[in-house]
């Protein structure tokens, strides 16, 4: 997706210097441009040029020259004083310029996001797809298969938000960040009619060894159980309406609750693993009878140790990958564990390209030269 462009008019050019060389050298490099200028009249031959779109980031020593400047960007001011930005004759918002970096960037993405949500006739030119990990037992590795997914995907560019649906996340505790934060968001979805996406903008959490983006609940069961499924059908939406991931990865808990039947709604790809076990393979045939077709289902065998013991005709299709069997995995003492499998990390990619492109006969026995290359 494109970046967003940040135009940046300051008098203290030492602070400017500093904000751009933490936009480039963290995770907003993926998603933002920063542009500096010191001088007005330079800034304004720039934006003479047509089809700009973006933030102005103004000192507020421009103020008086720049507040009725009309302009195709969103205006921001930044003050040394916390000010209010919601009375009657301020216009434009104002930012405190001495929050953290990380603070001030995310909220300039928020109100971005809120303004153009405001307007009309936006378009998405690329909209967010969703993929949703799902089974009919548990231990099947959904949780790890999804992060390992999610870090694929933002290791070759794409801009990811892994979002965990399950009571409790086993994932809070494998990702660098602030996880809980979930808890705020299904606050505002029980209290809010309007769109989530600009508080979503400020609550994610940031994995920066993984470069993904994350919500997952923390000590929230309760709140996770009574979460209905509009509730889940507005989170999802104002995610995709941001325009800023290209996937969406959610993490199903196995069950049939009203969030986890509207998540595998709104999926646009829903990956069920399966275990080659004559009690999984019950479960599943089971559980499929009872739930709508959904012709975006793609099967993948989980655990695979080479050979194939069960039958699975009645999915009326064939498996689309068959992902291996990891020894050390077996028993899980730390969240290190979970990221030094490469050939798993590996073997996951290969499962997206092979449930992205079945139709053109991608291979499904992708775990087989790992497989000959050690006993399991």
């Amino acid at each position: 997706m494109k970046k967003l462009q940040l135009f940046v008019l300051d008098d203290d050019m030492i602070y400017a210097e500093r904000l751009a060389i933490f936009i480039r050298a963290t995770e907003f490099a993926e998603r933002m441009q920063v542009k500096l200028f010191s001088q007005v009249e330079l800034l304004l031959q720039v934006l003479e040029e047509p089809n700009h779109s973006g933030v102005l980031l103004i000192s507020d020593a421009f103020y008086p020259l720049l507040q009725h400047h009309r302009t195709s960007l969103s205006k921001i001011f930044l003050s040394p004083h916390i000010r209010n930005s919601e009375t009657p004759e301020t216009v434009h918002p104002f930012l405190f310029r001495f929050q953290p970096l990380h603070e001030l960037i995310s909220h300039i993405q928020a109100l971005y996001t809120e303004s153009s949500l405001s307007g009309s006739g936006r378009t998405h030119m690329n909209r967010t797809r969703v993929i949703s990990v799902y089974s009919s037992s548990g231990n099947a590795g959904k949780s790890i298969t999804a992060v390992h997914m999610a870090k694929q995907l933002a290791f070759r560019g794409e801009r990811v938000l892994y979002l965990s649906m399950e009571s409790i996340s086993v994932a809070s505790q494998w990702l660098q960040g602030e996880s809980g934060r979930l808890s705020q968001l299904l606050y505002y979805l029980k209290d809010s009619s309007e769109s989530i996406g600009p508080k979503l903008a400020l609550l994610k959490s940031h994995d920066a060894t993984r470069r993904f983006d994350y919500l997952t609940p923390l000590e929230q069961m309760r709140e996770m159980q009574e979460m209905s499924g509009e509730q889940v059908k507005k989170l999802i939406a104002s995610i995709v309406g941001l325009s800023v991931y290209d996937t969406l990865i959610v993490d199903l808990e196995t069950s049939v609750h009203p969030r986890i039947v509207k998540s595998l709604e709104l999926s646009d790809v829903i990956i069920w693993l399966i275990r080659d076990d004559w009690n999984d393979a019950f479960r599943t045939e089971t559980l499929l009878k009872q739930m709508s077709a959904y012709p975006q289902i793609r099967f993948v065998m989980t655990s695979f140790r080479g050979n194939q013991t069960n039958s699975f005709d009645f999915l009326g299709k064939e498996l689309t990958f068959k992902l291996p069997y990891i020894p050390d995995w077996k028993v899980m003492s730390s969240a290190d564990q979970v990221w030094q499998s490469d050939i798993f990390s590996e073997q996951v990619y290969v499962m997206l390209q092979a449930v992205c492109n079945e139709n053109e006969g991608s291979s499904k026995e992708g775990a087989h030269t790992y497989l000959e290359s050690r006993a399991v």
